[in-house]
């Protein structure tokens, strides 16, 4: 049953210009919604083919807004301009991320830093500054693009599985609090997905885990989500094999397999000397 219902609702989409962004965009326009589109400024160009597609094929509005979230007043910014420019919105999609692969000891800590603020400080404040205006108007909802790396060791990019953790653990007190306000806090917990992500420099082009999930195509994990969105599932992991991997065996199993296995198969499969 629908708990939610997009048709002429306003949407706030991050990292909208590529991957899943741009898929949960797709989906939201065909089920009505009219659609606020952030990315970084050097997306603007993306950002308005974007739109424009969106607007054209499917009789929406839209909106843009590039914006660098991980400066200090970006968020307080992106709130400001979408006050002002679209009003209240419905839905708040906190999906803007990023990740780096490699020795925990050996990553620049600017590039950690990095992780954290985009991956969870930044949902954090749009959380904050757009869900009291949820809660004044009794209805709305947030959702968060975590991951399945929230919910267990993910070695050689542990940076970037802290930071999903932490923001399901926000999300799930979050949703709590907000109880009996007519306002939601979701998730979307994909395993790996083709996107810009698993291409930064350094991430293996094969993972041996890939043998075992394989590497989702953005538009299905979107299509999948927006089902999960409307019944206001909390915790949604797309695909009946990765549930049953990341929602019931690794609950089973003991924490030295659990461990043993993550290190094994998050290497890169090594071919003629090279991942």
């Amino acid at each position: 049953m629908k708990k939610h219902d997009f048709k002429n609702k306003k949407v706030l989409i991050t990292g909208a210009s590529m991957g899943i962004g741009r898929a949960l965009a797709f989906e939201f326009a065909k089920r009505g919604a009219h659609l606020a589109l952030c990315a970084l400024p050097r997306d603007n160009k993306l950002l308005e083919s974007l739109a424009g597609e969106l607007k054209k094929s499917y009789g929406i509005k839209t909106w843009i807004f590039p914006i660098d979230l991980t400066e200090k007043d970006g968020p307080d910014h992106l709130h400001r301009d979408v006050k002002k420019e679209v009003g209240d919105i419905y839905a708040l999609v906190n999906n803007a991320g990023t990740i780096a692969y490699g020795k925990f000891w050996e990553i620049p800590l600017e590039n950690q830093e990095q992780i954290y603020r985009i991956n969870f400080l930044v949902p954090l404040k749009l959380m904050r500054l757009f869900i009291g205006d949820m809660v004044k108007k009794k209805e709305g909802v947030v959702f968060n693009t975590s991951s399945v790396s929230g919910l267990q060791p993910t070695p050689f990019h542990s940076v970037y599985g802290a930071t999903k953790a932490g923001l399901q653990s926000l999300s799930e007190g979050v949703r709590i609090e907000l109880r009996g306000t007519g306002v939601s806090v979701c998730t979307l917990n994909p395993s790996y997905v083709e996107t810009a992500l698993v291409k930064v420099k350094g991430f293996p082009k094969k993972m041996r885990w890939y043998m075992i999930s394989g590497l989702a195509r953005p538009e299905w994990v979107a299509k999948k989500a927006l089902v999960a969105f409307e019944k206001d599932t909390f915790l949604y992991v797309p695909g009946m094999w990765a549930k049953f991997l990341h929602l019931f065996l690794i609950k089973i199993s003991s924490r030295r397999l659990v461990n043993f296995l993550a290190y094994y198969s998050l290497q890169g499969v090594k071919k003629q000397g090279h991942y």
